[in-house]
């Protein structure tokens, strides 16, 4: 992780360098995906006394997290700032864990291939009650319903998936119960 700081209107002492690397530093253990940091330190002075701002903008992979802390103590400011980015990474990355483990359970179901006009079970996962998957690999040569027809009595199987050759789209051939082949044209 990259951070950079910077100073409006007050000089970065080495001290207050420092305290902004140990404190914001700590934050690159909550996610893995922190490119950059920037924190921008801005010192007003007011008739009632100084007042201090600290500004981050934290560049994570895909997003940018933005917090902002005024406070009389510069400390105080990063401090609090260094909170305050912390709670944000980490809800970014509990938003990323749910979004990955829900989208996980899309995948989980049956998966089902076809080669060569045979469905076979890829994977041996339990079903979770949510609606199969069902991916079929077509046979790479187009072929017309007479030659699927050819295929499905040789491989003696009930149907037949392929490609048919007029149209381009995907074809079903299929043998009925009393002897006869059906075809379900997409």
């Amino acid at each position: 992780m990259k951070l950079s700081i910077y100073g409006k209107g007050l000089v970065l002492t080495d001290a207050i360098k420092s305290y902004v690397e140990s404190k914001i530093g700590r934050v690159e253990k909550f996610h893995e995906g922190i490119v950059k940091v920037d924190i921008y330190l801005t010192a007003k002075k007011f008739k009632s006394g100084e007042n201090t701002k600290v500004d981050a903008l934290a560049y994570l992979e895909g997003s940018t997290i933005k917090c902002s802390q005024q406070d009389a103590d510069m400390y105080a400011a990063i401090d609090t700032i260094s909170d305050i980015l912390e709670r944000q990474i980490r809800k970014k990355k509990e938003k990323a864990i749910h979004a990955t483990q829900s989208r996980g359970k899309v995948t989980k179901f049956l998966n089902y291939t076809m080669e060569n006009g045979v469905i076979g079970e890829e994977n041996n996962i339990e079903e979770t009650g949510e609606p199969n998957i069902l991916q079929v690999l077509l046979p790479p040569k187009p072929m017309n319903v007479e030659e699927a027809i050819l295929q499905l009595v040789a491989m003696d199987r009930t149907f037949y998936a392929f490609t048919n050759i007029r149209t381009g789209k995907m074809n079903v051939v299929y043998k009925r119960k009393d002897g006869n082949y059906g075809h379900i044209d997409s």
